[in-house]
């Protein structure tokens, strides 16, 4: 009894089980709040003109959110700061794509997300890079200035920049029509943006867009989950050195503009083929890392490269075509979505599958880490990047690249 109490005392058992499951949970509540958020603010976005307002809102209780984490020292609270954080960033992405596709437009969507996708994947895995230099030289608090940081610089650049005018979109109303509207057509349009969730999620196309999305979070998620861990307990890396294995994922993340540029030019059907095709055997790879030895840390580093290029070749295509795929509809069917349209439940939606992976990356690597093996959960993940090669090309097919050639 007393070396089974030991053994749980241990630090071996302690980073492996306790800190990996509690750092799944985490990230996995995170995940749940903007599940619910873009839901929630999705609606809210489509029903009101002046976005910059709920976008302030956001980064306000992002900054509050990340000040009480940075000071906590109990675990409720801890749980309640990523549950903040996880709604307010709810707000600002639902706001901020809506926002941005108002301003560019569908026939530029690409290069744009590009950017946006870069941003987003440099954050994601330049955190931890970030933090592990930081907390190593700084200490604890520290690791939070560049967030606090980069919060004050985006409230100052949203109060600095003004709103630009709409790009008018095809199911946009006419300049034409009237102002004020007879009362049919205005039930009509209330009714139509109120099942726009409803309409989007019977379209496959839509859903496999969301499907990509969610998965392409899952395994960077997952990653960021289980690899510190597993580098500290097979390596014995320090913060430092993890810091430096991130960056093989990270690099490539810089090439999604050029990706971006590639799908407002061909679409984005051979970009998302081609990012998740590279994506899959690439993880699938990793599971041949299991020693510490000079070879296995050049194949990790070379295979966690491979999928950053895959990622950043899919995270472009499939945010394109989430906004492709609700222009197509509504082009369809002229006034489907109501007089506002329908950009910002669109993005609600996509930021929902995008938590969906918060929520999913974590508590699927850490437990299948966990209780199979890091080499088990690798070839999951790989499996699921290669089954998605299949969806996109049945349920994509070349449809989207020639709607793409036509409106450019």
């Amino acid at each position: 009894m007393t070396a089974r109490v030991g053994w749980r005392s241990s630090v071996a058992f302690v980073t492996v089980v306790v800190v990996q499951r509690w750092s799944s949970i985490l990230l996995a509540s995170y995940g749940g709040s903007i599940l619910f958020g873009s839901l929630l603010f999705g609606w809210v976005g489509d029903r009101t003109k002046a976005k910059q307002v709920p976008f302030l809102l956001g980064m306000i209780v992002v900054g509050g959110a990340t000040v009480l984490f940075s000071l906590t020292k109990t675990l409720s609270l801890v749980l309640l700061a990523r549950l903040l954080q996880g709604l307010s960033t709810a707000i600002v992405f639902t706001i901020g794509f809506s926002l941005l596709l108002e301003t560019v437009g569908s026939k530029h969507i690409g290069r744009a997300v590009g950017f946006t996708s870069m941003s987003l994947s440099l954050g994601l895995f330049g955190g931890p890079i970030i933090g592990g230099f930081v907390y190593d030289r700084a200490g604890y608090f520290a690791v939070f200035v560049p967030a606090f940081a980069l919060i004050l610089l985006e409230i100052i650049l949203r109060l600095l920049l003004r709103p630009c005018p709409p790009v008018r979109h095809s199911n946009d109303p006419d300049e034409n029509e009237p102002l004020l509207p007879d009362t049919g057509d205005t039930d009509t349009q209330t009714a139509s943006a109120a099942t726009a969730p409803s309409i989007l999620l019977r379209t496959p196309r839509f859903l496999v867009a969301m499907l990509g999305m969610c998965l392409l979070n899952t395994f960077m998620t997952a990653f960021e989950a289980v690899l510190p861990v597993y580098l500290r307990s097979t390596f014995h890396y320090s913060p430092n050195q993890i810091a430096i294995v991130f960056l093989s994922n990270t690099l490539p993340m810089v090439l999604s503009p050029l990706s971006g540029a590639v799908v407002d030019r061909i679409g984005p059907f051979w970009p998302a083929v081609g990012g998740f095709a590279v994506a899959g055997p690439s993880m699938m790879l990793l599971a041949l890392v299991q020693h510490n030895s000079t070879t296995s840390s050049l194949l990790l580093r070379v295979f966690l490269f491979l999928f950053g290029c895959g990622v950043s070749m899919a995270m472009p295509a499939v945010m394109a075509e989430i906004s492709m795929a609700t222009e197509a509809v509504g082009a369809r069917h002229p006034g489907i979505f109501g007089r506002y349209g329908a950009y910002s439940q669109t993005y609600g939606l996509s930021n929902a599958a995008f938590a969906g992976g918060t929520l999913a990356g974590p508590l699927l690597g850490g437990y299948i880490s966990e209780w199979a093996g890091w080499g088990v959960m690798v070839a999951v993940l790989g499996g699921l990047s290669l089954g998605m090669v299949v969806l996109v090309v049945v349920f994509t097919g070349r449809e989207a690249v020639l709607l793409t050639r036509d409106e450019s």
